[in-house]
């Protein structure tokens, strides 16, 4: 079943993608699909390009790896974007060139600016490209069965094919596409589940009691020094010594890992 769902999916995908071929006749209509794009399709396709593998799993893997703190990652790609669009998508679109390195060509009248600024290119295409790649190669082998690298080619022979035939058309109506399934698929479970809870569920998950005491012997890593207040005496062990800490301010140095005890106060965080 999980199979069936992912070729349905990657051919649906191609046959939008088709339809860019029908719409194209000039290289404006490959490379920027004549500028006739609506800004309500472009915005669904930039939301669709953001909500991918390295959107989810990437940031998703960071966040359990390092922390909470990792959500300032795409906070920093949503910004680049947004500097990209001010400081080099509107000029370029003023000036009429198609492409980066055309961009850079017609503004500095360098032939070699425009070769460098084309590697440039590449290079961060592959960089974007491959993690993509090996993202859904190891997704379809496990939802599907089938060896890693049978994955790796049906999903890049499905992203050449859209690319290749249909253009920036093409990979519009694809990623707008995307982002309305993507879209249907997250929200729609939230919905039912938010349903299904009712209302004293509902309640109970916007204010969750007070944690106020461990359940059980519980490590805590400090990765930066910290200031806390116990408020009962409470034994503790101290990167591997145990500890009498009285009622009242204390530091934690930085990465100190202290272990408290099962059923001992939750410290609170301190000035």
């Amino acid at each position: 079943m999980t199979a069936a769902a992912v070729v349905a999916l990657l051919l649906v995908t191609v046959l939008i993608g088709a339809r860019g071929v029908a719409a194209m006749r000039t290289t404006s209509d490959f490379l920027v699909a004549s500028r006739r794009t609506s800004p309500m399709l472009n915005a669904a396709a930039v939301s669709g390009e953001y909500l991918s593998a390295a959107s989810f799993l990437g940031v998703a893997g960071l966040v359990i790896k390092e922390g909470t703190g990792a959500l300032w990652y795409p906070v920093g790609f949503a910004a680049g974007y947004l500097l990209m669009l001010a400081l080099v998508a509107a000029p370029m679109r003023r000036s009429g060139a198609l492409t980066v390195p055309g961009f850079a060509e017609a503004r500095l009248g360098s032939r070699s600016l425009r070769r460098f600024c084309a590697v440039v290119v590449v290079v961060i295409a592959v960089l974007y490209l491959v993690p993509q790649i090996v993202a859904a190669g190891q997704l379809l082998t496990l939802v599907s069965g089938v060896d890693y690298w049978v994955g790796v080619v049906v999903s890049g022979l499905a992203v050449g094919l859209t690319l290749a035939l249909g253009g920036m058309r093409a990979a519009t109506y694809v990623q707008a596409f995307q982002f309305a399934l993507k879209l249907l698929l997250f929200a729609g479970p939230a919905i039912w589940l938010l349903l299904l809870a009712g209302p004293q569920l509902r309640a109970d998950m916007a204010a969750p009691p007070q944690f106020t005491r461990f359940a059980a012997e519980t490590p805590v890593d400090f990765r930066l020094g910290t200031d806390l207040v116990l408020t009962e005496p409470t034994v503790v062990v101290v990167d591997g010594a145990p500890v009498a800490l009285a009622p009242g301010p204390h530091h934690a140095t930085a990465d100190a890992v202290w272990v408290f005890p099962d059923g001992a106060a939750v410290p609170e965080l301190g000035g």
